[in-house]
């Protein structure tokens, strides 16, 4: 691990920073010091466009979901990625496609943070658009369903489902990812089609955090969003 601080392949976290310090037995007020230095400085939006900017795009959200405590995701027609099955993933990425195996292998790495020991907290604002919309076939989409519902079991997972017709609010504007850290400033990854953007700046990170209220105010609870997600599957058995 400290050899890639020390290589540049990881930015160390300020609690990474603090317990090294501490472990090498720095004195308290050179400890402030150094983590003064290690905090982490306001950044201009960053903004990736197209497939040169795709591993970089990545590795950022890989860095988000790796060090945040908490995660809030919404997402319009689509499983949220940390949701998803292999075949989901698959039926999205295009099975033709020479990277396929490699993009499904990674976004399965990926959920791996749900699951670690002191897991990430995911709460999971899903359209209820992305239920209905069958991906892969609905031998695929059932598959799907039942891991969503089975991923609510853990502690750590929350499923909010947001009805369709009930108006106007912010979702609606597009999906995006809110990341939460516990010794730095929130963060929000919008994805699109071919561009992606994280924002760092507190005015637009505070939006976003009123929109995901928002959406939770109008969303279903997580008991009525687990049985209408269960209604969903179950109707989508009956017809095959």
């Amino acid at each position: 691990m400290v050899s890639y601080w020390e290589t540049g392949k990881r930015t160390p976290s300020l609690d990474e920073v603090a317990n090294y310090l501490y472990a090498l037995g720095v004195p308290r007020q050179q400890r402030k010091a150094i983590l003064d230095l290690a905090r982490p400085l306001p950044a201009p939006d960053w903004l990736t466009i197209g497939q040169p900017g795709v591993a970089q795009q990545l590795a950022g959200v890989v860095e988000c979901e790796r060090e945040a405590t908490s995660i809030t995701t919404w997402t319009i027609g689509v499983i949220p990625g940390l949701l998803q099955t292999a075949d989901y993933t698959r039926a999205i990425v295009g099975r033709e496609k020479p990277d396929a195996e490699t993009k499904v292998k990674v976004r399965m790495a990926r959920q791996k943070i749900l699951t670690r020991h002191n897991p990430v907290r995911l709460t999971a604002l899903v359209s209820e658009m992305a239920l209905r919309q069958v991906m892969g076939g609905t031998e695929v989409m059932a598959d799907q369903l039942r891991y969503l519902l089975h991923a609510t079991a853990l502690e750590n997972v929350t499923l909010r489902i947001m009805p369709i017709g009930e108006g106007w609010h912010p979702g609606l504007m597009g999906p995006f990812n809110l990341y939460k850290f516990a010794a730095a400033p929130s963060i929000v990854h919008l994805e699109h089609h071919r561009n992606s953007a994280f924002l760092f700046d507190s005015e637009d990170v505070r939006v976003y955090k009123e929109a995901a209220a928002k959406i939770l105010e109008g969303a279903m609870d997580p008991a009525r969003s687990f049985g209408f997600t269960a209604e969903v599957l179950n109707g989508m058995e009956t017809a095959t």
